[in-house]
């Protein structure tokens, strides 16, 4: 069930960046975002994503759990190799659908040269100074976004904890 829902997903998430003009055809695409309605409905599939992937992260990260996973086995669509997705619990007082929310990019490049490429578009630069993982966001629709970040987050999870 995972692999045709994000199939599906990741299918109109590149549309949209394609009507967009923005080139990811190179880039690793890191990991994929699954936003939750409830922490109700988190716990429930902290089980179920377990079945396609193993917790390697829960932390809280602003204000809200999230779990990340790396699969069993590497979800394949095209030229992308995704090794790991997040389940995200909603902030305080947030109200939002469940499902497939984000999918991230590694940059081979700076953010802001990345966003020099495409000035017309409306970036959210709200986390660029992030010290643990600074990223530049594009809303793509109403629940879709891209987020575009410099280290894969197996990485940063596994460098954490390291120390």
């Amino acid at each position: 069930m995972i692999s045709k829902d994000c199939t599906l997903f990741i299918e109109k998430l590149l549309q949209k960046l394609n009507k967009l003009d923005v080139d990811v055809s190179k880039l690793q695409m890191d990991h994929l975002g699954y936003q939750v309605s409830s922490d109700q409905e988190y716990d429930g599939l902290k089980e179920e994503f377990k079945k396609f992937g193993e917790m390697v992260s829960e932390k809280i990260v602003g204000g809200r759990r999230v779990g990340i996973y790396k699969f069993f086995k590497p979800l394949n669509f095209k030229q992308y190799v995704i090794l790991a997705i997040e389940l995200v619990a909603p902030k305080k007082g947030q109200i939002c659908p469940s499902g497939l929310e984000h999918a991230e990019f590694v940059l081979d490049e700076s953010l802001k040269s990345f966003m020099r490429k495409y000035p017309n578009l409306s970036w959210d630069t709200s986390a660029i100074n992030q010290p643990e993982f600074p990223m530049i966001k594009l809303r793509l629709a109403e629940n879709m976004q891209v987020k575009f970040h410099l280290t894969p987050v197996l990485e940063i999870v596994k460098n954490k904890n390291n120390n």
